[in-house]
This record gives structure tokens, C-alpha cells and sequence, in this order.
């Protein structure tokens, strides 16, 4: 039973700490990117949850000492007013009663519940709030390296990443790529992509080779005097062919990928660009 007790007491000590955890993985999961090996260890959640719950019931229980010390202060210049029975720190009750092994009061237990829930909502707002995002913006808690950088960051930004994926090359030098909003994408241990998915991609062909350049424009003068025309220096390069829309999602496993190019627009470009662009008129059916 005391066994019981003590890990129901370590369960409420800790759960500020938890929600923070809870909150902070709804949170990073929002960004469409996963590394599941740094989100959070067993070690460091317990060390981050313990140093949490600590801070918020040191700040918790010096507020209600405050309340409590102020409402005796008025009671007592005050005595007309009928503020009820003075009532202990529900904070110290607790961790009296589980030093000394003792029930609380119903009353006790009540108000313990009643900060307990006060402070998982104030910490959950503030972890899934403006103020957490402008504190922590720069710092990659995930270690997703480059995806932070240029999908995670962005998209919790007001930006859309619009990846361009190329798959492995058929042929030699012709290959199928796809342009899209990313949705998802998947890392492993060590930060290689393992898939990514887009929503509602352009596929288009692709052909890797030589690409010539045009030569090179020259003066009236320079075409009078005499020398040989320069010619154009050929440079590899990508030429884009015929495209369509694919439609849906389209998942690419790390095998057929080739590589993947990231840009980001601003929501506000796009949602212009969607107000101004008609809609494509519908197909009778035959």
C-alpha cells in the first residue's frame, strides 16, 4: 500500500512536468517532420519533467503562500468581512501528508487538484503559445538539422515548404520529378531521409546532360572586326519536359529518391495567388 501510495505521489509531483512533455510533442510533431531517436530520451524526459515540476511548484506554492498571507492581512484589518476558515497551503499539505504517511482532508485534496490542473493549463498554453515559439525559435530541440532549418521553422512561420524531388534516373539520363507542398517527411538515426510526402505534387519529366548555352551578344563594332565567333560552352544541366498533376499524396521512399531541392512561400503569397487564379472550369460528363 505505501508502495502504491509513494508512486501515486511521484505520478502528481511529476505531472506538471508530463503535461510539458505531452505538449511539447503535439507540438513538434505540427512541423510534418520526425526523428524519432532525439525527440526525447527515457533519461532526459525524466530529468526535464523532475527540473519542471520543481520550478512550477516553487512558483505555485510561493503565489499561494502570497494569496493566503494577503487574505489573512485583510481579515484581520478588516474583521466585518467573512472570507470563511483559514485553510493551509495545499502544496504543503501534500508533501506533509506523504512525509508523514497521512491522509489529507477532502477539502485539502480538493484544492491540491484544483492547483494541480491550474498549473498543466498554464503550462500547456504556454508551450503550445506565441511566447514559446518567439523564445525558442532558433533552437533546433529536435536536432532535425537541415529539415529544421528549411521545413520545421518555416512551416510553424507562416511559410509552406514546396519540395522538388527528384527520383533516381531511368535510362541514364531521364528521371521522374515531383513538385509539392511537403506534408511529412521521415528521418533516421543518423538525419538521412527515409521518405518524404507531398500533398497534390506536379510530376514532370526530367533529362540530366549537356545543356549549350546562346552565344554570347556582341556590338555592331564587335561584329565588324574581324575574329572567329565565339562559341557557346556547353555545361551540365536539367531540362524540365512535359508535366502533370498528380493529385492526392504522393509518398517517395529514400530508395527512389535522388534529391530534393526546398523552397519556401510565404501562406500569404499562396493564399493571394488561390484568390486570383480562376477555377478550372468542370468537364461535362458525356
Amino acid at each position: 500500500m505505501a508502495l502504491t501510495l509513494g508512486l501515486l505521489a511521484s505520478v502528481l509531483v511529476l505531472l506538471p512536468g508530463l503535461a510539458v512533455l505531452a505538449a511539447f510533442n503535439f507540438r513538434t510533431r505540427r512541423g510534418g517532420a520526425r526523428r524519432p531517436e532525439l525527440a526525447l530520451t527515457t533519461i532526459s524526459a525524466l530529468v526535464m519533467a523532475a527540473a519542471v515540476s520543481i520550478v512550477v511548484h516553487l512558483v505555485a506554492w510561493a503565489a499561494i503562500e502570497g494569496a493566503l498571507a494577503f487574505v489573512t492581512a485583510l481579515h484581520d484589518a478588516y474583521p466585518v468581512l467573512d472570507l470563511g476558515p483559514k485553510i493551509e497551503n495545499p502544496l504543503t499539505s501534500f508533501f506533509a501528508a506523504v512525509a508523514g504517511n497521512k491522509p489529507m482532508a477532502f477539502s485539502g485534496a480538493v484544492a491540491l487538484g484544483m492547483v494541480l490542473i491550474t498549473e498543466m493549463v498554464a503550462l500547456v498554453n504556454f508551450v503550445l503559445g506565441e511566447t514559446f515559439e518567439l523564445a525558442f525559435d532558433e533552437y533546433d530541440l529536435n536536432g532535425q538539422g537541415w529539415v529544421f532549418e528549411h521545413i520545421t521553422r518555416p512551416a510553424e512561420n507562416g511559410y509552406t515548404p514546396v519540395g522538388h524531388v527528384f527520383t533516381a534516373t531511368m535510362s541514364g539520363k531521364y528521371g521522374i520529378a515531383y513538385k509539392g507542398p511537403i506534408i511529412d517527411i521521415r528521418q533516421g538515426d543518423k538525419g538521412e531521409i527515409l521518405s518524404i510526402a507531398l500533398a497534390r505534387p506536379e510530376r514532370f519529366l526530367y533529362e540530366l546532360g549537356t545543356v549549350d548555352d546562346d552565344p554570347p551578344k556582341k556590338s555592331w563594332i564587335e561584329r565588324l572586326l574581324p575574329g572567329d565567333a565565339e562559341e557557346a560552352e556547353p555545361h551540365s544541366g536539367v531540362r524540365h519536359h512535359e508535366k502533370d498533376y498528380a493529385g492526392g499524396v504522393v509518398a517517395l521512399d529514400a530508395r527512389v529518391i535522388n534529391n530534393i531541392v526546398v523552397r519556401s512561400i510565404a501562406d500569404e503569397l499562396l493564399e493571394q495567388i488561390d484568390e486570383e487564379v480562376p477555377d478550372e472550369p468542370e468537364v461535362p460528363l458525356a
